[in-house]
């Protein structure tokens, strides 16, 4: 069967089997087979990936608005690693979650949250890409609040305060894209924004809007808070594939390769560089391995932001910009889906046996090198991509350097991550102590991914092998490598453990935290200071409308006798009158 001469339904099944087996996860009765089934939904999406080949789609005019379905180069790329991730943290979720009571809830929310991701990839039309993308966003706020602690409820609050703030910002774009270039075909939206009269309005609200998700600069604070609250799966596919959803949307509602918009393309340039650098700053002062994570994928959409930026800043770069963005979107997946789930890996081989450990520690390793951008691994040949892409801007020496500066950061902030998830023996190691199956195969799996990505990359050997072992590759990571051993061997104990830190720690949520206290404050400063003011005011008020009351209804009494007085004179004036017509009548008559 040939892409083109697949059956529509298929282009359905990866969105309707996720609701359908959601919906039975509400009968008690198909419950449990729901919740088998649940782990293998999202291969027909993986499929799709796979078999569908590039430009092969459906139309269903009579879905939706006019739903329309398909693949193009980009985001088949796209489904592949997302099907992969939610596939992989599917089964892992299967073992992770066995013993938990909420189990069909959890599994409920993944679902129809793995369905909007998927379906906002595949969509083609404007209006299915935005309810997909809401529907996604809305029902993420289910797997991060799932725990129901105290922590998880601030966090998913957090969470939805700035998804709806996107969804604010996202409709408007969608609304004016669709009315100002006349098209609702997504392939051609970029083109029409670049001649849009509103083109600079689209491209503000896009920013805001995707950039939300995106965990861009300013509205990045839900992600070190919701990573380490929600369950290790569901920030597997938090960090790997649904902070994607907001690149992707700004790579279709931004002109990118269309115009030469130095402005814009600037701001983006900076943008991605402090999100880089910051997230690399506040993660060097975390302790707790998934916010480590977090800050890490902070600093790394900062460098897929960098490549979004010199596509606008200059056109002739995007197609290589275009390039480094999937490589890197897809390294990063499969990377951050393998640290993630690793540390549940981990936690499992805490206090086991060296030879039971071994392989937690080498994984481990491996993609954090990889994110690192070390020589041999994938984030290797995506930082080349992306230097190649700034080479074309004005901007190159500079670019340059910094993103080798981020490397070295990157590095370290990867070395603070495997110290404090590294699994270490115990006084008494467990001989039997191991994660089971279904926590072991998928994490392995997704490490596999991580090693064997470059040999599937349509690069020319010696070229990738140039960039694979190349010393700009080498020298960050040793730098920074070296500064991390250094760091350990200064402040460790006797006992291996770092000593009691005297730097300053950041919380979690970073700017969220004295955003919050302002509020706090502003609250309080209302509460004793303008409240009073304003009880005084209504009381006066209140004194001075009874007042008003009261000789309204003495003005309202006086009215009253008056009027009964003018209806008595109005008596005796008639009879008056009648008694002079009277006499009047009685004179002419003598």
């Amino acid at each position: 069967m040939t892409p083109q001469s697949m059956p529509d339904v298929l282009w359905l099944l990866p969105l309707v089997l996720p609701l359908v087996l959601a919906i039975a996860l509400l009968v008690r009765a198909l419950r449990p087979l729901a919740l088998l089934i649940a782990p293998l939904s999202a291969l027909p999406a993986l499929g799709l990936a796979l078999f569908s080949g590039t430009g092969s789609g459906a139309d269903f005019p009579w879905l939706l608005l006019g739903a329309s379905f398909g693949l193009d180069a980009t985001t088949r790329v796209f489904l592949l690693f997302t099907a992969l991730l939610w596939t992989l943290a599917g089964f892992y979720a299967y073992s992770y979650m066995s013993g938990d009571e909420k189990q069909s809830r959890f599994f409920a929310f993944y679902l129809v949250t793995m369905t909007g991701n998927l379906g906002l990839i595949m969509a083609r039309d404007l209006a299915s890409f935005y309810l997909f993308f809401t529907l996604m966003s809305l029902t993420a706020y289910g797997l991060i609040v799932h725990e129901n602690t105290e922590k998880a409820r601030y966090a998913a609050r957090v969470y939805l305060i700035l998804a709806i703030l996107g969804e604010a910002f996202v409709l408007p774009a969608v609304l004016i894209a669709a009315a100002t270039t006349g098209t609702n075909d997504l392939d051609g939206l970029a083109a029409g924004v670049a001649a849009s009269p509103a083109r600079d309005a689209i491209i503000a609200l896009a920013l805001v809007g995707f950039g939300v998700k995106a965990g861009a600069l300013g509205l990045h604070v839900w992600l070190p808070l919701a990573h380490p609250a929600a369950p290790t799966p569901a920030s597997a596919v938090l960090s790997g594939s649904m902070i994607k959803a907001g690149l992707l949307g700004w790579m279709i509602f931004l002109p990118l390769g269309e115009a030469e918009l130095p402005g814009w393309g600037t701001f983006l340039l900076v943008a991605g560089l402090l999100a880089a650098f910051y997230g690399i700053a506040v993660g060097l002062t975390q302790e707790k391995p998934k916010t480590i994570l977090a800050y890490s994928s902070i600093s790394q959409m900062g460098y897929m932001t960098t490549a979004v930026g010199a596509g606008l800043l200059a056109p002739e770069a995007w197609p290589v910009a275009l390039t480094a963005i999937l490589i890197y979107a897809t390294h990063h997946a499969l990377a951050k889906g393998a640290l993630f789930l690793g540390v549940g890996v981990a936690e499992g081989t805490d206090g086991a046996r060296r030879w039971r450990r071994l392989p937690v520690v080498a994984g481990l390793v491996l993609a954090s090198l990889a994110i690192a951008a070390a020589p041999l691994t994938s984030g290797a040949v995506a930082k080349n991509y992306l230097k190649d892409a700034a080479g074309l801007t004005p901007y190159y020496g500079s670019l340059s350097t910094l993103l080798d500066v981020a490397t070295v950061g990157s590095t370290l902030i990867m070395a603070r991550f495997l110290f404090f998830v590294w699994p270490r023996g115990g006084d008494a190691e467990d001989a039997e102590k191991s994660p089971t199956a279904g926590l072991w195969a998928p994490w392995a799996l997704s490490v596999g991914g991580v090693a064997t990505f470059v040999l599937f990359l349509s690069i020319p050997a010696p070229e990738l092998a140039g960039m694979l072992l190349s010393f700009s590759s080498l020298w960050p990571v040793a730098l920074g490598a070296a500064l991390a051993t250094g760091t350990w061997l200064i402040n460790r104990r006797s006992d291996g453990k770092l000593r009691s830190r005297s730097e300053p720690r950041i919380p979690e949520g970073d700017l969220v935290v004295p955003m919050s206290g302002l509020l706090s404050r502003t609250r309080d400063a209302w509460k004793d200071h303008v409240s009073p003011i304003r009880k005084g005011l209504n009381q006066r008020l209140s004194s001075l409308a009874d007042r008003c009351r009261g000789r309204l209804h003495g003005l309202r009494a006086g009215a009253a006798g008056l009027e009964s007085r003018v209806q008595y004179w109005t008596v005796a004036g008639s009879l008056f009158m009648l008694l002079v017509a009277a006499l009047l009548a009685l004179l002419a008559l003598a």
